[in-house]
């Protein structure tokens, strides 16, 4: 019998709902029957069994049609693309591609067809969820670019482009969606999962590295709600001039070998607001896990999942970094949303008079039908010692409403490195002002505005040094079974630090809950983005974050037996 299975052809995957195959006993007979382990029963609330098998039928069809479309020599591209980081946030989609790959490379060692195809059920059994449907994935965009012969650059501005608007809602969902997230929802039992507050650092269950002196608890330090912060060197020494004595640089994989073990105190250098991050996890600690991980910890980061802003200019050719004066505009859609200056002169800086007063319109977006897309940006910039003192004014004006009738956005304004963020909402022609200050050279102005946010809403100046108080992987990749192609993060919990922005933070991202509740992602996304975090004023469990596919530059002070040194983390390995 042994030998007949091992010779099959596997043509389908079977899933039972009852733990008991076979009869057992009939009539006074036994006979043959096996006693399924409880992990290998099927238990899902929304699908049968059967539902199940004949998905994993089609998701057969679909992988199967995928490798024919896209042979092993463009997956061999696409993993080095997305292995040499010039992808945006590619660490998401490496595992997917490595699957593809993997499985190629299977099948060409196997001699005949039946072997393949048992070969390619087995991959249908094991792979993670969506890991089947490579056309209709972001790893399938990006294998149909390299197939029609783009080039690098090319490649990597579309899966920019298209990465702004993954998995992400583009409008409201309609009542028909809510009411059948609701009916889902309390077929899984759900409810009280959606609800979600700050995480603490006791609970953080796996540290890389913990500071052995600091209390249990956070606590206030002396010194006022700054205390924590290490202030203005005594020496003279100011904090620039101490970075550039780092001139020891590893990567984090030499760091933590060599210098964690013996390390005694570590201070980080804050000095990027798009890299804070805070740790959420479930508010009601006995309700079903909703994320693609074995715990219900997930994060957010302060610029949002990566940094949306920094992204959307850079890949469209603006300007974002080593400015005196930046001023950003994004939201979504296809509106003709306009970012205007009044400049110290009574000059005007507008998409018909982009050069004015030294400063620059570098991005204009979603005028005509040319330079359209769906996540737009718009960026004012003066470069480094060009801005002129007086006073300056932005505003935004929605010059064509081409969505619902009420378009959303987000300024981000930056001056001498220091970050402030403002929101509003527009209707066709209405106009907002967002920043109004008065500026003088070498100095940071008052900034007044709409909702105003700046990096000190985390408890942290910039350029300053904080101590850390732990440090950890990202929640999906604690435990033996890790979620790999959600990417990999390395987080600095920091003494003091956490987000009173009031509510900006996600309390989960759709694309990281479990496969079931994919269908009703545009409900979810409103409800998360809508719905503010517990808890904000016990949150211990937040800090900066750097991934696997972005540079660090991170400065790092460290402590061992009374002695202190500098050293610049410049990338992951």
């Amino acid at each position: 019998m042994k030998q007949i299975v091992m010779k099959s052809r596997v043509t389908g995957i079977f899933l039972s709902s009852e733990r008991t195959l076979g009869t057992p006993t009939s009539n006074g007979w036994s006979h043959m029957n096996v006693q399924l382990p409880a992990s290998r029963v099927h238990r899902d609330r929304l699908k049968t069994a059967g539902q199940v098998m004949a998905e994993k039928k089609e998701d057969f069809r679909i992988l199967i049609a995928g490798l024919i479309e896209y042979p092993l020599d463009a997956v061999n591209k696409a993993v080095t693309l997305l292995e040499s980081e010039s992808l945006y946030r590619s660490d998401r989609f490496l595992g997917v591609a490595k699957f593809v790959q993997d499985l190629h490379n299977n099948r060409m060692k196997a001699k005949e067809s039946r072997i393949k195809d048992n070969i390619t059920w087995h991959a249908v059994a094991t792979a993670p969820a969506g890991f089947c449907h490579v056309k209709s994935s972001m790893i399938g965009t990006l294998l149909d670019d390299i197939v029609a012969g783009y080039s690098t650059d090319t490649i990597t501005r579309r899966f920019a482009d298209k990465m702004g608007t993954y998995q992400r809602s583009q409008s409201a969902p309609s009542t028909g969606n809510i009411q059948q997230a609701e009916k889902i929802v309390a077929q899984l039992g759900i409810e009280n999962s959606l609800e979600r507050r700050y995480a603490q650092i006791e609970e953080v269950p796996e540290f890389i590295w913990k500071d052995k002196g600091s209390a249990k608890k956070t606590e206030k330090q002396s010194g006022g709600v700054f205390g924590n912060i290490t202030p203005k060197q005594q020496s003279g020494v100011q904090t620039s001039d101490m970075v550039e004595l780092a001139n020891t640089v590893m990567t984090w994989d030499k760091f933590q070998r060599t210098v964690l073990p013996t390390a005694q105190k570590l201070e980080v250098m804050v000095d990027n607001p798009n890299r804070f991050m805070a740790m959420v996890t479930a508010n009601d600690d006995t309700a079903p896990n909703i994320l693609q991980w074995d715990n219900t910890f997930s994060w957010y980061y302060h610029g949002g999942i990566d940094g949306e802003i920094k992204r959307r200019v850079e890949s469209a050719g603006g300007q974002y970094e080593n400015n005196e004066i930046r001023c950003s505009l994004i939201w979504e859609g296809y509106t003709d949303l306009d970012l205007h200056c009044v400049t110290p002169n009574g000059r005007h800086i507008y998409y018909g008079n982009k050069r004015e007063d030294n400063g620059w319109l570098d991005i204009d977006m979603n005028a005509g039908m040319s330079n359209r897309s769906a996540t737009p940006v718009e960026n004012i910039r003066w470069s480094q010692g060009s801005a002129r003192s007086g006073k300056y004014q932005f505003y935004v004006h929605n010059y064509n409403e081409r969505g619902k009738g009420n378009t959303a956005f987000k300024v981000e304004l930056e001056v001498n490195g220091k970050i402030y963020i403002a929101h509003g909402s527009l209707r066709d022609g209405q106009q907002q002002v967002m920043f109004t200050f008065n500026y003088i050279k070498g100095q940071q102005p008052d900034i007044r505005g709409a909702s105003v946010e700046s990096s000190e809403s985390w408890g942290a100046f910039q350029n300053s040094f904080v101590k850390v108080n732990g440090i950890t992987n990202s929640p999906n990749q604690w435990g033996e079974e890790k979620a790999e192609h959600v990417g990999h993060h390395i987080f600095f919990l920091l003494d003091g630090v956490k987000d009173e922005s009031q509510g900006k933070g996600r309390g989960f991202f759709t694309e990281t809950l479990k496969p079931e509740l994919r269908e009703i992602r545009k409900t979810l996304e409103a409800y998360t983005a809508n719905t503010p975090i517990e808890g904000v004023d016990d949150a211990t469990a937040c800090g900066v974050g750097y991934s696997k596919d972005s540079e660090w530059n991170l400065v790092v002070k460290v402590t061992t037996d009374n002695s202190t040194r500098l050293i610049k983390i410049d990338r992951w390995d």
